[in-house]
């Protein structure tokens, strides 16, 4: 039956060439009642004539179907229309036998033609399916078979050897050129439903491009309205009293404007199959206890309970804490933003699993409106949201649950959901890491250097805007701020005076910071091997390795945050410059 339903879509093609064979069909069948005619047998053109508007009547009534869109052939159809070719085929190559064994000059030669036309017009109408071909050709095939037969019972006047060796060359002759033909057709086909495949591809990428374009901008204007805002209050100075609540503002949007970004980023990188993975010792436990008591404050704002499994402490393990912290922040701000009252769990179950390796699971749970199961296929979908109604009251790039899949799936796990509506919902981490060594936590700053000094800083950018951000944020220390906009005009500066520091923008257009890294240490000049800090958007093991190669001493990610700026100052000026500092 599936056989049959499939034909149903070639018999289409094979209908419109069928019929536009019909005003042939009757005029071979003039030809043939000629022939008759003239071999002496009137009495056979009326049946003969009948017989071919009987079976021509049956074949444009079965094929008529397929020549229309308003109905779907059932198999009936398609019994039916395999039946009016055969039929079609066995009337012809019947009468051609016929003609065949009759006496007259070119009779013989004239049957043969009406063979070979029959098969040819079979190729063209069968091209794209072998059975059509076959159901129309085999009673074409079995006169040529039967013709030297029939002269060797000397029903024919036709030598038999020659006959028969005539019979199988034209046969060979015939399939090969269908099968010839029928590749060629199924390689056009192929190639042409490639094509469209492509161009479908295509237009759902633009059409995704578009939707990601419109909810980016869509998303982007919040924090940027607030942004700008708050900057115009402090600018105006019209009540001193709301500076700190400005200043909130502005970082929470700044904040929320990073995550987007960076959620932005980390799917640009999934799809191209860059992102890497850091492999390091670090405490499960404390890692969920900090991630935890990070979102506490937020969730109390709601008039939520937050609640943490507690796991034994110096439950080490070996992985990339980054990431995981990042899967369970996601987790974490979805469950507080969709639960309006009530509480949120964090589940954490670790078993050993063989060997050094520790199954690990983390739920969160929270008791939301949960999530009716039309739209968790959704979930994990980009720049899509479990439904319309949730976009509009939340909004979202919907990004964060895609994200956080990909990195727990490209650390070996996965990221399930379970939920009902009303029931709240379950996101549960599973991930197996290899049991890690405990390390000693390196002592970090949280507030400015203490220097004994004022420091001279040399900041290289080729943006204003981030000039004068490196200006505001150093302000508090009372550096000696010197800039330059690019790396020609700093490497300049360098060999005129001594500096304490310099602060690198790696992606600079000209010379970039890594080869302007790279000439400062190859100079003799007084600040050939002072620390240099590069700092950039592009964070991946790649990148940084390429700038500890080119001479710098510590790294900084962009957007730049303030006390991480202050921590790279404070190692700077507590190691050597000539000894590579701790990546931030």
């Amino acid at each position: 039956m599936y056989r049959l339903k499939s034909l149903g879509t070639l018999l289409s093609a094979t209908a419109h060439e069928r019929r536009r064979q019909v005003p042939i069909r009757f005029l071979l069948a003039l030809v043939v009642a000629w022939a008759l005619f003239s071999a002496g047998r009137p009495d056979w053109i009326g049946p003969w004539v009948a017989a071919v508007i009987a079976v021509q009547t049956f074949e444009i009534v079965a094929m008529f179907r397929f020549r229309r869109s308003s109905r779907t052939p059932d198999e009936r159809d398609v019994i039916l229309a395999l039946a009016s070719a055969l039929a079609m085929a066995a009337l012809f190559a019947g009468m051609a036998l016929a003609i065949w064994t009759m006496e007259g000059r070119g009779l013989e030669g004239f049957a043969m033609l009406i063979i070979a036309g029959g098969l040819l017009t079979n190729v063209a109408s069968g091209i794209e399916a072998r059975t059509i071909f076959f159901v129309g050709a085999t009673p074409y095939l079995a006169a040529l078979i039967a013709m030297p037969v029939l002269a060797l019972a000397g029903s024919s006047t036709g030598d038999p050897v020659l006959t028969s060796l005539a019979s199988a060359l034209f046969i060979g002759a015939i399939l090969n050129v269908y099968w010839r033909v029928h590749a060629a057709r199924a390689a056009e086909l192929s190639a042409l439903g490639e094509a469209e495949h492509r161009v479908q591809q295509a237009e759902e990428a633009m059409a995704d491009r578009a939707s990601m374009a419109a909810i980016i901008s869509h998303e982007l204007r919040t924090p940027v309205s607030a942004i700008l805002a708050g900057a115009q209050v402090i600018h105006d100075d019209v009540d001193p009293r709301q500076r700190q609540e400005t200043s909130e503002l502005i970082i929470d949007a700044s904040n929320l404007m990073t995550r987007m970004l960076n959620d932005l980023l980390d799917h640009s990188k999934m799809e191209a199959g860059a992102m890497s993975l850091e492999s390091r010792d670090f405490d499960l436990a404390a890692l969920i206890s900090d991630t935890e008591r990070f979102w506490r404050a937020q969730a109390s704002e709601k008039g939520l309970k937050l609640r943490a499994a507690r796991l034994a402490r110096g439950r080490w393990v070996r992985g990339d804490p980054h990431r995981l912290r990042q899967i369970l922040n996601n987790l974490l701000s979805n469950a507080i933003k969709f639960t309006a009252r009530g509480g949120i769990d964090i589940e954490a179950a670790v078993q050993e699993v063989g060997g050094d390796v520790l199954g690990i699971e983390i739920t969160v749970r929270d008791q939301g409106a949960g999530i009716p199961p039309e739209s968790l296929d959704r979930l994990f979908t980009p720049f899509a949201q479990g439904s319309a109604e949730v976009a509009r009251t939340y909004g979202g790039t919907g990004l964060g649950l895609k994200v956080s899949r990909d990195l727990a799936r490209l650390m070996g796990g996965d990221l399930t959901v379970t939920s009902a509506p009303g029931e709240g919902a379950a996101f549960t981490l599973s991930v197996r890491l290899p049991v890690g060594q405990p390390t000693a936590a390196d002592a970090q700053a949280e507030a400015a250097p203490e220097v004994d000094r004022r420091l001279k800083i040399l900041a290289v950018d080729d943006h204003e805007i981030n000039r004068r951000t490196l200006a505001l944020v150093l302000q508090p220390l009372g550096v000696d701020l010197a800039t330059a906009s690019d790396g020609l005009l700093a490497l300049g500066m360098l060999e005129k005076q001594a500096f304490d520091l310099v602060l690198m923008d790696v992606n600079m257009p000209g010379i970039d910071g890594n080869e302007t890294t790279r000439r400062l240490r190859a100079s003799t000049g007084p600040n050939a091997w002072i620390p240099v800090i590069g700092f950039s958007a592009g964070a991946e093991a790649s990148q940084i390795a390429a700038c500890r190669e080119a001479g710098m001493t510590d790294w900084l990610a962009k957007p730049l945050e303030p006390r991480k700026l202050y921590e790279a100052l404070h190692r700077a000026m507590r190691e050597p410059a000539s000894r590579t500092a701790e990546v931030a």
